[in-house]
């Protein structure tokens, strides 16, 4: 989905048939008809009847345009989502999501294992996703295709469930982290700049990333820190800010740094033109 059609959406929600008027909250009519594919996260979202979601409306057309690689494979996946609340949620990616998707969630609110839900293959688990006794209970030997992260927001628990759940998501999966607006709040053991909270450490990863091209550090760096970078450069293919939500996805295969791909004639040197080799070619990329 291109950011215009995103931006529709938006609009759409708001009220707003143009940018330059004022949004009318008290409707959403609007708008002129949008073609939408009937299988869109928006439309899915939109038809909901059962179980109550909240989601902000920036992250509708985020999921559809990650999350719609999975429809078009048409396999099950496995989403575990961080943060059950009132229960919609799951519904809704069971409904997204190709048929016989499993949909796990996890919540300290003993309340949401009670919901009668619209799918039989949504289980939540109660306890906390930053505890790591529990996480090890109960999901030593599973795997993700998709993490959500919607639970406390408080930024000590966003890091601690990162560092339990990330290496429990398959290669080519997605770690979703929502509300990251919150780790600019003191409440949540946030604020801007602040070296403790959410949005710095996510931000840091930026450097695991580029690890391969660091030369020296400026300042004094632990050997710990320095093998967290460089196994998270191994593992992370890329990293998505956008309004309050992150989208981090998980390499296929990285075992070397990237190489240069070098092909046709340099001029100054035009008696020896260079052939580009495939089997490189598919080696970093596979």
């Amino acid at each position: 989905m291109n950011w215009e059609l995103g931006q529709k959406i938006i609009d759409k929600l708001r009220g707003c048939k143009h940018p330059d008027k004022k949004y009318d909250e008290n409707t959403n009519n609007q708008l002129e008809y949008i073609n939408y594919s009937k299988d869109s996260f928006y439309e899915v979202y939109k038809n909901h009847k059962d179980l109550y979601s909240c989601k902000w409306e920036q992250y509708l057309h985020v999921y559809d345009k990650y999350l719609n690689v999975f429809l078009k494979e048409n396999k099950p996946v496995r989403l575990l989502e961080i943060g059950v609340s009132k229960g919609g949620s799951l519904e809704i990616w069971g409904e997204y999501l190709p048929k016989g998707s499993k949909i796990i969630g996890i919540d300290i609110d003993k309340k949401c294992a009670e919901y009668k839900y619209n799918n039989e293959n949504i289980e939540v688990f109660i306890g906390s996703a930053s505890d790591e006794n529990f996480v090890e209970k109960n999901f030593e030997n599973m795997n993700f295709d998709i993490i959500v992260d919607d639970g406390s927001h408080i930024c000590s628990d966003v890091i601690k469930t990162f560092e339990l759940f990330f290496p429990k998501l398959n290669n080519g999966g997605l770690y979703i982290v929502e509300d990251l607006h919150a780790s600019y709040w003191k409440n949540y053991q946030g604020g801007y700049k602040k070296k403790q909270s959410s949005i710095e450490y996510f931000k840091n990863i930026i450097d695991a990333l580029h690890f391969d091209y660091i030369l020296k550090f400026n300042y004094k760096v632990s050997m710990s820190e320095i093998d967290r970078l460089k196994k998270l450069n191994r593992e992370i293919a890329s990293l998505a800010f956008y309004d309050s939500i992150l989208v981090i996805e998980k390499y296929y295969n990285k075992y070397r740094p990237m190489k240069e791909c070098k092909i046709g004639t340099d001029y100054s040197n035009p008696e020896n033109p260079v052939k580009f080799e495939n089997s490189q070619f598919e080696r970093i990329f596979k």
